[in-house]
């Protein structure tokens, strides 16, 4: 009697006690069946492992999202801007620019083109960018507005604008972009 209480006793600890949980582990174990073991995990209750999944984590401030070339954070209050194509076609190179909303106030990121430039630092030249033979620049404009770009975005919003530049030379590879309030994308390899 006393070595069935003992056996009891020494099972019930052993289901009771807190077992430190391992990470994310699948295989099974069989062990041969022990009739005060099984007595015991009959009246206690098993955890069962959490099958939630995670919440996708958000890019660290500074780190390219999925499908971005380059991210700076900028001087707009919660704004990050991505270069998510910089294409180089004939006598061209056009760039896109995400601004995405990270925080949780309302900026309006205002891009004015006289102070948006590619600076090509191994052959020591400026391009700025194209106007057409009306003087407003070939960019995305705002209506009524020939010299700039403006968006109130609201939190988790993003906008996405395009702007033409002449195209460096073909040995040119990588060229660093310049936008208002945020630091340069610093080589920001061409696709051709």
């Amino acid at each position: 009697m006393k070595r069935v209480f003992l056996i009891v006793s020494i099972a019930i600890l052993a289901v009771a006690c807190p077992k430190k949980e391992e990470p994310n582990t699948t295989s099974t174990a069989t062990t041969a069946p022990n009739t005060a073991t099984q007595a015991a995990a009959t009246s206690a209750p098993v955890p069962v492992p959490s099958t939630a999944t995670p919440a996708p984590a958000s890019p660290a401030p500074g780190t390219p999202s999925s499908g971005a070339l380059a991210s700076q954070e900028t001087n707009w209050n919660g704004i990050m801007a991505e270069v998510t194509e910089f294409r180089r076609k004939g006598n061209t190179l056009t760039a896109k620019v995400r601004f995405t909303n990270h925080g949780s106030e309302e900026p309006q990121p205002e891009v004015k083109y006289d102070d948006v430039y590619l600076v090509d630092t191994g052959a020591g030249k400026k391009y700025n960018v194209l106007r057409d033979e009306k003087g407003a620049y070939i960019a995305a404009l705002n209506a009524g507005w020939a010299d700039r770009w403006y968006h109130r975005l609201k939190p988790n919003e993003s906008q996405v604008i395009w702007i033409k530049f002449p195209a460096p030379p073909a040995e040119t590879k990588a060229i660093t972009l310049q936008l208002p309030n945020t630091p340069p994308f610093e080589d920001v390899n061409i696709q051709d």
